[in-house]
């Protein structure tokens, strides 16, 4: 929100930039996408190099694009950054991502011949008069307007789409796609105006990046799987803790059976809901997943005796999540039933929990988390479902 603040009123009240700055206006269009194309690499993301891709591009040739190219980059550019939000990481050097590399290399063909004459097309002259009108038309209403109502439209959709996105999916890359569809917005309005494009493109590239690291920061340290932080943030976290706490292994009764019984993919969501309860036990907790079924939980300025209640409701509360596993043979369409019946199993999930606290000063965390996994054994040997304290 600062970055398009400062974007929006240099564009709005342009000044008599300095020679540093002027430079930068003139390099940093090109030079960011690079850069941000090189981030994606390291974090192993193919979409968003199209898209700095397609900056650089836009970047480099703005200048020379005449009226009704720079009017079809930005009908087409929201559509592109749509369809790269939405679609699957597939590699660069895969057939998906040379499939997408040609597609918008036709796209840039198609943008570049709209300065064609139509006199030497011959019978599609007519069309190619009627696409020129179809890309400037404006409404009645709005004859001032700076983008044409068919740039409006696919700019509309795409933020409509990306918002949605971002609100179910809560990612870094989400919010950097619809910042950076913002700040193209931004440019367009601007266009024609050199100093303010160079700026709204340099934003696009800036929100681009810090959504890179954020989405990088997202991969390190957060388990893909369940949502909750992985192991790297429990030792991260672990390094911080007071004088004054006590930590929790908790583990999943039987899911190897289960696995085995159900398949992996049920065993996923015997994970995420485990996760889930766990991510909401009070008393100032932190849960964590700590590896295959197993997981932490965190309670900074608690000894074990303050801390074991809140474990005793988390783990009866799992114990009586009704948990249903779907028929592999259901049909797609629900078929009728007599009142009574199902097609579907339940199965009770119940989890084992060792806790240990820091009761000398020499402790180190590490020791914690292992008094707590002999806790834990002690837990599974006892007959599971239970909560033992070291």
């Amino acid at each position: 929100m600062v970055l398009l603040s400062v974007a929006v009123y240099l564009a709005l009240y342009p000044q008599s930039y300095p020679a540093p700055v002027s430079l930068l206006l003139e390099g940093a269009p090109v030079a960011l996408p690079i850069f941000g194309a090189s981030i994606c690499f390291w974090i192993r993301k193919s979409n968003p190099v199209f898209v700095f891709s397609l900056v650089a591009i836009f970047a480099y040739f703005v200048d020379a694009l005449s009226a009704t190219q720079t009017v079809a980059v930005y009908i087409v550019l929201p559509l592109c950054w749509l369809v790269l939000a939405l679609s699957e990481e597939r590699g660069l050097l895969t057939p998906a991502g040379f499939t997408k590399a040609v597609s918008l290399l036709v796209l840039a063909l198609v943008i570049m011949s709209l300065d064609y004459p139509a006199d030497d097309l011959g019978i599609f002259a007519n069309f190619w008069i009627d696409l020129h009108y179809v890309l400037h038309w404006r409404p009645s209403w709005g004859p001032g307007l700076a983008l044409p109502a068919l740039a409006l439209a696919t700019f509309a959709l795409a933020t409509l789409f990306l918002t949605v996105r971002l609100a179910r999916k809560h990612r870094p890359l989400d919010a950097g796609y619809l910042g950076a569809l913002i700040a193209l917005f931004g440019g367009g309005l601007r266009q024609g105006d050199q100093s303010a494009t160079a700026i709204f493109l340099i934003l696009i590239s800036l929100l681009l990046i810090l959504a890179l690291f954020q989405e990088s920061h997202r991969m390190a340290f957060l388990d893909e799987l369940t949502g909750i932080p992985g192991r790297r943030a429990l030792l991260a976290d672990m390094k911080k803790l007071g004088r004054r706490y006590s930590l929790a292994m908790v583990d999943v009764d039987f899911f190897k059976k289960f696995n085995d019984s159900y398949g992996h993919d049920v065993g996923d969501q015997v994970l995420r809901m485990i996760a889930s309860r766990l991510n909401q036990t009070g008393g100032g907790s932190r849960a964590y997943r700590y590896g295959g079924e197993e997981f932490t939980l965190l309670f900074p300025g608690k000894d074990a005796k303050e801390a074991i209640d809140y474990l005793e409701d988390v783990r009866e509360r799992i114990e009586k999540t009704a948990f249903v596993v779907r028929g592999q043979d259901r049909p797609n369409k629900k078929p009728k039933r007599a009142p009574g019946q199902s097609g579907n199993k339940r199965v009770k999930i119940t989890v084992s929990i060792g806790i240990s606290e820091r009761k000398d000063k020499q402790d180190e965390p590490e020791d914690i988390m292992k008094n707590a996994d002999r806790a834990l054994y002690k837990a599974k040997d006892k007959g599971r479902n239970c909560v033992i304290r070291n």
